[in-house]
Order: C-alpha cells, then structure tokens, then sequence
C-alpha cells in the first residue's frame, strides 16, 4: 500500500463569531497518490467545508459536484479527464458528489458524511455490496437502479440537522429506522472494522448483501 499523499486527522472547522460551534467535528480521512476519494451525503452534511482546511494541494485534485446540471455526455468527459489526469500525472482525487452511480463507477474508497462527521469509510465495492451504517442503506436505498421497478424511489424522512443545533445523541437517530432509545442520548464512536473499514454506529451491525457491484438489490 503507497504512503499517503493527504492526511487529515481530527478535523474541526467552526463558524467565525461562533466559537465552540463545529460545522465539521473530528473527521479523520487519508488520500494516497493515484487514489479517488468519494465524500458523499446530504446537502449540509459537511462534504464541501470538509474539503476546503486542503484546497491547496498542488498534488491532490478536489472536484466539488464537478458533474453537476450537465448531459450524461459531457459528464462522462468529465470524468474521462480527471481519469486521465490520474493516471498521467499520478494525482489524487476527492470527489465530492450526490450521484452514487458516478461513485460506484470511479471511486476507490468512500467516506459517507452525515452531520458534519464521518459516519462510515470503506472501500468503495464492499459500501455498495455491504452497507453497514442505517444512513448509508438508506441513501443507496433512495439511489435510482436500473431494473427496478418501483412507483417511487425510497427516500429518508426528516431533514438533516442544523450542525449548529445538533440532537443529543446519535444526529441520526431522529431519522433511522434501526435507532433505539440509548441512540438518543450516547453519540456513537467511530470503530474500525475488519479490513480498515469504519462505522460510527452504536447497533451491532449485521453485514447484509443489500446491493450488487451494479446497485441492483439482492436481497
């Protein structure tokens, strides 16, 4: 495994005039050369200012929704460029997206944002096979794919929180379906798995085949 060209360890970004009031909370994540990093979540979950304490990095190239309102032609050019300049120049990538379909295709880890801190990072075929936290099922859930035909696309009820207001507890739980009363009142760690996979999740988690390679449902 190549050394790390980026590495961020405890991460905080607070609002000026405010202090104590963390917009991001101890977001630890690496970059390695040649690498692309997906951060995926919600409008306001904290993806953007995350990306922002590095935007700098001659070496690192930080593509914020570069996808965007354009045709699916001129996405895949996009993405074509910024393959090529990875594979030329040996640079890494942080895509920061909404499109999950994009991230199943291009990325090689993900870090899944919600509330301004981590809640899970894996490599991206085991995330999509196997997601693990509530919050990450429930946005693969709430992903078009292809073959399946349903009326209405499944979808997350609630909004994200205010990262200036956040819920006692797990910000989650206000929305998860799994949560039970101790997630409203302890705010989960983040544990590293088996593989260097991690999950901020105070459930023991069980590791279900919800998704193929693909997107497609398998059970």
């Amino acid at each position: 495994m190549s050394a790390a060209l980026l590495e961020v360890r405890d991460l905080s970004i607070g609002l000026r005039g405010q202090p104590g009031r963390n917009v991001v909370r101890g977001v630890s994540f690496e970059v390695r050369r040649g690498e692309v990093l997906a951060v995926v979540g919600e409008s306001g979950c904290g993806k953007s200012v995350t990306s922002l304490a590095i935007a700098c990095r001659p070496d690192l190239i930080i593509a914020d929704e570069p996808t965007t309102a354009l045709d699916p032609t001129i996405q895949a050019q996009i993405m074509a460029l910024l393959a090529a300049l990875r594979d030329e120049l040996g640079v890494a990538i942080i895509l920061i997206t909404h499109n999950l379909g994009l991230v199943a295709q291009v990325a090689d880890r993900v870090l899944v944002m919600y509330a301004g801190r981590k809640v899970e990072a894996a490599a991206a075929g085991p995330l999509f096979a196997h997601p693990l936290h509530p919050y990450t099922r429930r946005l693969l859930a709430a992903t078009p794919r292809p073959g399946i035909g349903l009326e209405r696309l499944a979808e997350i009820p609630g909004l994200v929180p205010s990262v200036l207001d956040l819920p006692p507890g797990c910000a989650f739980a206000p929305r998860c379906p799994m949560a039970v009363a101790r997630c409203g009142m302890e705010r989960p760690s983040l544990r590293r798995l088996e593989g260097g996979r991690e999950v901020a999740c105070l459930r023991r988690l069980r590791v279900v085949a919800a998704y193929g390679p693909a997107g497609v449902s398998s059970g």
